[in-house]
C-alpha cells in the first residue's frame, strides 16, 4: 500500500473519531493523529491553546510521514485555523505522499443529540460540549469550506459507508 494522507474535518460528533479508529491499522502502517490529543499539554479551551495544539501536531505528522507511515488525521480546523489545514496538507505535498481532506457534515440537531448521548456512550473519553458551542463550532465550520475538500453526509451514511468512501481514495501499491 502505498504512504497517504487522510484528513477529516468536522464539528464535534460529526464521526471523526469513529472513523479515524476504524482506519487504523498499524499492520499496514497507517495511524491515527488526534489534534485533540495535544490540547491538554497547553491548558484550557483558549484560542491561544487550539493553535497551540494545531501546530504541535504539524511535527508529529512530518515524522510520522517521514517514517513511511500513512496518517489519518482528525480535527475540528475551524475557519481561523485553515493555514494549519494547508500546512498539514503542504507537509504530505512536500513529500509527494497524496492528501486529501474530507469534510464529515451532519445537521445541527443529530449532531446536538449526538453530543448529548457522549455521557453515556464514550465511557468518560469526551464529555459533552453542549449545545451553544457546538452550535458556534457548527456555523464556523460550515460557513468556512476548505477548497477541494470531498464532504460525507454522516447522518445518511454508515460509518461502513463512510470508510468505504474514504478507502477508494487510498492509493494501491
Amino acid at each position: 500500500m502505498k504512504q497517504f494522507l487522510v484528513i477529516l474535518r468536522g464539528a464535534p460528533a460529526s464521526g471523526k473519531t469513529t472513523i479515524a479508529k476504524r482506519l487504523r491499522n498499524f499492520d499496514k502502517k497507517i495511524v491515527w493523529l488526534k489534534e485533540d490529543n495535544f490540547k491538554d499539554f497547553f491548558g484550557e479551551d483558549t484560542e491561544e491553546q487550539f493553535l497551540y495544539a494545531y501546530k504541535a501536531s504539524i511535527p508529529v505528522l512530518s515524522y510520522l510521514l517521514d517514517n513511511g507511515f500513512s496518517v489519518v488525521m482528525d480535527g475540528i480546523f475551524r475557519d481561523l485555523h485553515l493555514d494549519i489545514l494547508k500546512q498539514v496538507v503542504h507537509e504530505a505535498e512536500k513529500r509527494q505522499v497524496p492528501a486529501k481532506v474530507f469534510q464529515l457534515t451532519c445537521p445541527l440537531l443529530t449532531l446536538l443529540e449526538r453530543d448529548r448521548k457522549r455521557v453515556e456512550e464514550t465511557k468518560g473519553v469526551r464529555k459533552p460540549i453542549g449545545d451553544d458551542i457546538l452550535t458556534r463550532i457548527y456555523e464556523n465550520i460550515k460557513n468556512s469550506p476548505f477548497p477541494n475538500a470531498q464532504t460525507i453526509d454522516t447522518k445518511n451514511h454508515s460509518i461502513e459507508e463512510c470508510i468505504t468512501i474514504i478507502e477508494k481514495i487510498i492509493p494501491e501499491d
